[in-house]
């Protein structure tokens, strides 16, 4: 049994430690990132823009295939999973070949197998006394480790750099892991408020309140430069700090972030409209004022008037779904629905600004459904400005930072900094150097020929006959 389970614990190791595997799961990571940039996503897309976009039955197979929250699905965490695990396992396995590599002392080589070495230099004639030494010092002076085995200087430096790979690889689990912090402990919403509104979110022991906003534009120009929101943040009834933030500008109080996301005129959330109300005979019965999610009372008719939703741009998808094309007044509607004083519906309908709308609407309710009790004309609309603030909780924030900062010193290490060998073989009529390096030859190169002229330079040996290979 003990044997059975070592083979399946190596399969999955061999498995897991596959490079075809890391190809696979990167490409499809990819490949799914690029549709989460194409489909909007939930956070800050309303359903009804995906039914305009692809109609109920599309946005209903992309909800089902939570292609609308691709980045929370569960086969999105599943790849990550996946790519974690690879990206462990090829950590581990490449860790260990660099700590063989490292614990591999340098040894000693014959000079005759050295001067066979594509970096090697022979010096012939008679070899001074105080030889070695001299050429240990050196060495040392170029940053070498030197020590002496069997009549060899052996000097290297840098074998660390071997490490550089696995801290990159290390840092991306980091980096990996920072995110799934975020996604299971942050937080992240948009939301509108209006002037005075009290921000309260989940978790936290203060909240915000939205002092004021406002635009500033360009010089002589109607175009936007920047909005900006004064908030003020409250802490056990007491105001603890207020701050102007912009675009890019955020206020950040105990890991929460609040930026400057939008800025315009709450047309759907809080728009108050005048309605003139007839009855199907033609009287009128009045103006009233409402607010949407609201609505008024006709006592003289016993009714009251919900006000459902305003759309400032009003349009049809092909599936007849109402919505609003820009939030500008292009268009502007009230849904409305008539109730009787004991609850019963008695009508619902749209009511219009634009009088040919208004027409064209009763015309064709009255063909599709027959006459009904009142009429309404929408007469009149104002709503507050708003703010949009984007609100984040980020925990997972300087763990990412920590594996970014990884990842580059890795990258560095490994680009610049590359394991370097020196050999120098003494005896009495000879001096034999050759060195090796991991990669980065030319740099090697140059460093070998400078490392060669300063020996030279020692006058440690007479009547010289040299041999360079390079």
């Amino acid at each position: 049994m003990r044997a059975f389970l070592k083979e399946i614990a190596r399969d999955l190791y061999t498995f897991f430690t596959s490079i075809t595997l890391a190809i696979v799961l990167i490409s499809l990571i990819a490949l799914l990132a690029l549709l989460g940039t194409l489909i909007p996503q939930e956070t800050f897309t309303r359903e009804v823009d995906y039914i305009a976009r692809y109609g109920v039955e599309g946005y209903n197979t992309l909800k089902k295939l939570q292609l609308t929250n691709i980045f929370g699905s569960w086969y999105f965490l599943f790849l990550m999973a996946l790519f974690t695990l690879n990206l462990a396992a090829c950590t581990h396995k490449r860790l260990m070949a660099s700590w063989r590599y490292w614990k591999l002392p340098m040894g000693f080589i014959r000079p005759e197998d050295l001067k066979r070495f594509e970096h090697s230099y022979a010096i012939s004639g008679s070899v001074c006394s105080d030889a070695s030494p001299k050429i240990r010092e050196v060495l040392q002076r170029h940053g070498y480790r030197v020590r002496e085995h069997n009549s060899q200087i052996l000097a290297e430096k840098w074998r660390w750099e071997r490490f550089g790979i696995d801290v990159f690889h290390i840092s991306l689990v980091i980096v990996i892991f920072g995110g799934l912090v975020t996604m299971l402990f942050g937080y992240r919403t948009f939301a509108i408020a209006h002037q005075g509104d009290v921000l309260r979110l989940p978790g936290a022991d203060f909240a915000v309140r939205v002092n004021r906003f406002w635009s500033e534009n360009y010089k002589n120009s109607e175009r936007v430069m920047d909005w900006r929101t004064e908030l003020t943040v409250i802490e056990n009834d007491k105001e603890i700090l207020t701050k102007t933030i912009e675009v890019n500008a955020p206020l950040r109080y105990k890991g929460y972030n609040f930026y400057q996301s939008a800025f315009g005129t709450d047309w759907q959330g809080a728009a108050r409209v005048t309605l003139a109300l007839f009855r199907a005979d033609g009287t009128a019965l009045g103006e009233f004022v409402g607010t949407v999610d609201d609505g008024f009372a006709v006592p003289s008719e016993n009714i009251f008037v919900k006000i459902g939703a305003f759309l400032p741009d009003f349009a049809l998808t092909e599936n007849l779904i109402a919505y609003s094309r820009t939030q500008r007044l292009e268009n502007p509607a009230v849904f409305v629905e008539i109730y009787d004083a004991q609850g019963f519906r008695l009508m619902r309908t749209w009511a219009f600004s634009r009088p040919e709308m208004q027409r064209f609407w009763e015309t064709t309710m009255a063909r599709v459904g027959g006459e009904t009790p009142y009429r309404i004309k929408l007469v009149g609309m104002t709503a507050p400005e708003f703010t949009g603030l984007q609100i984040t909780k980020d925990p997972g924030r300087p763990i990412v930072y920590f594996g970014f900062l990884f990842v580059i010193v890795g990258l560095l290490v490994h680009m610049y900094f590359k394991h370097r060998q020196i050999w120098v073989h003494i005896s009495e009529n000879e001096i034999v150097i050759a060195g090796t390096v991991r990669n980065n030859l030319k740099s090697f190169a140059e460093e070998f020929r400078r490392l060669v002229r300063e020996i030279e330079r020692l006058q440690i040996v007479t009547h010289p006959e040299s041999e360079l290979v390079v």
